[in-house]
């Protein structure tokens, strides 16, 4: 997934972090703000008992896709279903399912069950629908997030997981898996310069390219996927309901500057819930509501209070804390947190080319080329 703040450059430094100062590949290790899951899937494959949490709902399905799967799904019901199993196995595999996941960008055997229905969404007719209408090329709305051939595909496809799920032919889980693969397909053919906060005027050669499903690989686990657990909820009311010593380790990525998630993401939210029968898009860009998950750390009148309120309320072995130097809350401020909260704090500065979306113009300038990744370890005083 395109997503701005994703930690898979980082897997490196945060293994080495951990294996230097001796964390335990054991216990419970939760991912506050799990995002695209890259640092859930690498604690999962850690050998940890996994928990992540995050309230915008397409990284929740991500996160059940990675974490509470510890295998492809298989389908169990839709292919004993003997109208469905005839029309899935009778679809022609013209390409192979790629997968992918925080290691691997394989081809699926055409066999796996999972491929199979893979495959048949991929081949499904496209049709209009609300989606389409409100955020595609051709559709009412005029919006151009997705290509006209893309966007109705995108409308079928949902509505075929949809349909599944509401007939008892998916399970939830089996679903959320389905909604995360179409998600990540979704993100590669958009028609933005980065985020979902705008659509480009026309639309870009790689965004009219055929929308492709891929197959997210969950990450494999010793322990049993039962015992890994996705949550979607405010970050502070999850934390006070954990004990002390119950958990091993926890991760914060939280949002470091003053761009709303639910705003820049907006439309692989609206993929997600397919609630488009129960709000009006907002505004030229088809936002949805303007309070919808608001997060005080991306405020800077609220910031400082709300990461003093996350740190107050941590009591697990250790804390491992990401951020960034152009963060709403200054390297000083942070450290001073770590200070009063934690012990043996480990500070490691890591140096990153800028990510930009434009090229300099006369309304924005980019202040630095560079930026500065902070991955910071303590052991909470609790």
């Amino acid at each position: 997934m395109n997503y701005i703040g994703s930690k898979y450059s980082l897997l490196k430094e945060i293994k080495a972090i951990l294996d230097t100062n001796h964390v335990p590949s054991d216990g419970i290790a939760l991912d506050l703000f799990a995002g695209t899951v890259a640092v859930a899937q690498f604690l999962k494959l850690r050998g940890h008992i996994t928990y992540t949490n995050d309230w915008q709902y397409y990284s929740y399905v991500t996160s059940v896709a990675f974490i509470e799967h510890n295998a492809f799904p298989t389908f169990d019901t839709l292919l004993v279903d003997a109208f469905w199993r005839k029309r899935i196995e009778a679809s022609p595999s013209e390409k192979r399912i790629s997968t992918h996941s925080i290691g691997n960008r394989d081809s699926l055997p055409d066999n796996l069950p999972c491929a199979q229905v893979l495959n048949y969404l991929d081949q499904i007719p496209g049709q209009r629908g609300l989606f389409y209408e409100a955020y595609c090329s051709g559709g009412d709305a005029k919006r151009l997030y997705y290509s006209q051939d893309n966007g109705l595909r995108i409308q079928a496809i949902r509505d075929q997981i949809e349909t599944w799920n509401i007939d008892g032919l998916v399970t939830t889980k089996e679903k959320a898996w389905l909604v995360a693969c179409l998600i990540e397909a979704a993100d590669r053919v958009a028609n933005t310069a980065s985020v979902y906060g705008a659509h480009l005027k026309h639309v870009k050669r790689s965004a009219q390219a055929p929308l492709k499903l891929a197959a997210l690989q969950p990450a494999a686990s010793l322990h049993s996927q039962d015992h890994h657990r996705v949550f979607r909820q405010d970050g502070v009311q999850l934390l006070e309901r954990f004990t002390p010593g119950q958990l091993r380790l926890i991760y914060i990525d939280p949002p470091y500057n003053h761009r709303q998630y639910a705003a820049n993401y907006h439309i692989l939210e609206t993929i997600a819930r397919w609630d488009l029968n129960h709000f009006k898009p907002r505004g030229v860009t088809g936002l949805r509501d303007r309070k919808e998950q608001r997060s005080d750390l991306c405020l800077r009148s609220e910031a400082e209070a709300a990461f003093r309120a996350l740190f107050e309320r941590v009591n697990s072995e250790y804390l491992l804390f990401s951020y960034n130097n152009e963060g709403l809350l200054s390297r000083k401020k942070l450290r001073g947190l770590f200070d009063e909260f934690c012990t043996d704090v480990c500070f490691t500065e890591i140096k990153f080319k800028r990510f930009r979306a434009d090229i300099n113009r006369e309304n924005r300038i980019y202040k630095a080329d560079r930026t500065h990744e902070f991955l910071i370890l303590g052991k909470p005083k609790k």
